[in-house]
C-alpha cells in the first residue's frame, strides 16, 4: 500500500500543489480512499469487494461523509477509509494527516517530531504520534502473493506454580488452555527451490485471539488478495480464505501435513 501512497502523492510537487490538494475534507477523503483502496472498496471486517455508499451529512442524511456499508448479506458492516487503520476514529482533519504524509514522503533523512509539528499546526506529542501511525501504514507495503501458507503459534513460557491461582480449563468454554501469547504468521513459498535460492518472505503478529475477526486483519495487512492461500482446517482460517483468489486446506484430523509442497 505504501506503493499507492508514493504514486497518489508523488503528483504534488510543491507546497502550493499541497495547500491546492488538500484544500478540503472531501478532497484529502477521496485522495485517501485512492491511496487505501487501489483497486476497489475492501470491507475491513470481512474482506468482501462490494458495499454500498451511504448518503451523508453533505447531502442533508443523517450519515457521516465517507460511510460505507459491505454488501455481504452476513456482514453488513459500516466502515469508512479509516477504518482498521493507524487513523481509526481519529479527530483530527484528514488534511493534516495528508500533508504530514506528504512532508514524510519529500524528505529523505526523515522530518523529527518537533518539525512535524511546527509545519501542520500540532503539538509535538500529536506530531509524534502521527508520525508512528503513518509509518506504520507505509510499512505495509510488499505483501505476500503467490501461495502463502499460514498457522498460528504461541509463545511464552508455562505459567509457575501458583496455589492461588485457578487451574486452566480443558476446553474452549470459561478459561483458557494457556496463558502463551497467540501469534498468527504467514509465509510465501519460494518461486525458485534451487539451492541458494532467495526463501519466501515470512510475517507474523501477535493477536488477541485465534478468531475471524483477528485473521482477517492479519490477512488484510500483509497478504495480497490474489494470492493462494494454504492452511488448516481452522475455522477461522476456512472463512476468512473465502475472501482470496484461492483458499486450500490440509487436514490434520487424517494425518494430513502438507499438500503439494514440493521436496528440495
Amino acid at each position: 500500500m505504501a506503493n499507492e501512497h508514493r504514486s497518489v502523492l508523488s503528483k504534488i510537487k510543491t507546497v502550493s500543489d499541497m495547500v491546492d490538494a488538500f484544500r478540503n475534507e472531501e478532497r484529502c477523503r477521496h485522495l485517501l480512499e485512492q491511496m487505501v483502496w487501489p483497486r476497489g472498496r475492501i470491507c475491513p471486517a470481512c474482506g468482501f469487494r462490494e458495499s454500498i455508499a451511504l448518503a451523508g451529512r453533505d447531502v442533508g442524511a443523517k450519515a457521516r461523509p465517507g460511510l460505507y456499508q459491505c454488501s455481504n448479506g452476513r456482514c453488513r458492516h459500516q466502515f469508512t477509509v479509516t477504518t482498521h487503520t493507524p487513523l481509526h476514529a481519529t479527530k483530527l482533519p484528514l488534511r493534516i494527516w495528508l500533508t504530514a504524509m506528504w512532508l514524510i514522503l519529500q524528505s529523505d533523512k526523515g522530518i523529527s517530531s518537533i518539525r512535524l509539528a511546527e509545519a501542520v499546526g500540532v503539538s509535538q506529542p500529536t506530531a509524534w504520534r502521527i508520525g508512528h501511525a503513518i509509518r506504520l501504514m507505509l510499512a505495509r507495503e510488499n505483501q505476500l502473493d503467490g501461495i502463502v501458507e499460514t498457522d498460528e503459534f504461541y509463545i511464552g513460557g508455562s505459567p509457575r506454580n501458583d496455589a492461588d491461582r485457578p487451574k486452566l480449563g480443558r476446553g474452549r468454554k470459561g478459561q483458557p488452555r494457556t496463558t502463551k501469547t497467540p501469534v498468527l504468521a504467514v509465509i510465501q513459498r519460494p518461486q525458485e527451490l534451487t539451492v541458494g535460492a532467495h526463501a519466501g518472505e515470512a510475517k507474523a503478529r501477535v493477536v488477541e485471539d485465534l478468531s475471524e475477526i483477528e485473521a482477517r486483519r492479519m490477512f488484510e495487512a500483509t497478504v495480497e488478495r490474489t494470492a493462494h492461500l494454504m492452511s488448516d482446517e481452522w475455522k477461522s482460517f476456512m472463512s476468512a480464505g473465502q475472501s482470496f483468489a484461492a483458499h486450500d486446506t490440509v487436514r490434520h484430523s487424517q494425518k494430513l501435513c502438507a499438500r503439494n509442497r514440493p521436496r528440495i
